[in-house]
Parts: C-alpha cells; structure tokens; sequence
C-alpha cells in the first residue's frame, strides 16, 4: 500500500504559504513584543497612579481627632525602630495644662526637657531653647504631634497628615 501522492499544485501552495510566513513572521514579533511592551508599560502607569492617589487620600490634611495625647517630637527625624523622638502627654480636663498642642509642647521645651542634659530626678533643670518653628501634625490615631521645623511638609515627610485648622 502506498501514501497518497503529492500533487504538483498542492506541493506549490504550502511552499508559498511558508515563503509567506517566513515573510510576514518578524513584523507579527515585532507587533507582539510592542503591544506587550506598551500592555505592561500602562499597567505600571496604572499601578503608580493608584498608589499616588492612596497616598494623597491617608496623607490628606485632617483634623485632630484624639485630644487626650499630644506627642511633642525633639526632632524632625524617626528613629530606626519607626517611633518618633521625643515625649508625649496625657491632657486631662482641668489637669491646669494648656489644651493648643503647640502650646503645650512649647511648655515642655521650655522646661528643658528635650535638652541632652535633662535629669528627670532633680529639683531644678536650666531651661531649653524652644525652635524657632513649630509644625503641627495628625498621627495615624488622630492624636497631635508637633515637630520641630520650619518645612511645612515635614508631617508628609514623617507619615503623618497635616493638620487642618
């Protein structure tokens, strides 16, 4: 028994349909590889898009939710672990201390007690230097937080709102 023969025009149409598609076969690459290309690059565009608008939704300007704590930054940095530097504190109603934050924090500078050589265990300590600029802050908690800076983007800076008046 013998295979089917191969006929002249049937040998001559799949030699000109591979000539074709050896032909055309680079520019379909060619298309793929762009259209992959600008797939992904709009995705990406997308992505950071999204995480822009996320950002600016958590940072946006609020207003001080949590009035019982005032967290008084000693400078404009975190430390290492991800705490802020410094020193908060509890206001009570008639605790005699002041309710504005920045006033309170300008108490505690005053005080001395973001000062290298603050003793908490003596009598008396000389008094601090209270920074020329004082910004405020909302925490992630709504709590306040008053940085010392003159840069009025530095809660952003730090991951914290602005506050609004």
């Amino acid at each position: 028994m013998t295979g089917p023969e191969m006929r002249p025009e049937r040998a001559d149409a799949i030699r000109a349909m591979l000539v074709e598609h050896a032909r055309t076969e680079p520019a379909v690459r060619v298309r793929r590889r762009r259209n992959r290309v600008i797939g992904w690059g709009g995705l990406g565009v997308l992505a950071v898009g999204v995480a822009a608008t996320a950002g600016t939704m958590l940072l946006a300007p609020g207003p001080v939710t949590e009035n019982g704590f005032v967290q008084c930054l000693s400078e404009p940095s975190r430390n290492p672990d991800g705490t802020y530097p410094g020193s908060g504190a509890a206001v009570a109603e008639g605790s005699g201390l002041p309710t504005d934050p920045i006033e309170l924090c300008t108490l505690m500078w005053e005080q001395g007690l973001f000062e290298p050589d603050f003793d908490p265990l003596a009598m008396t300590n000389p008094p601090g230097r209270v920074p020329d600029e004082l910004q405020l802050c909302v925490m992630a908690d709504g709590a306040a937080a008053v940085v010392p800076s003159p840069n009025e983007s530095i809660c952003a800076a730090l991951g914290m709102a602005p506050a609004t008046d």
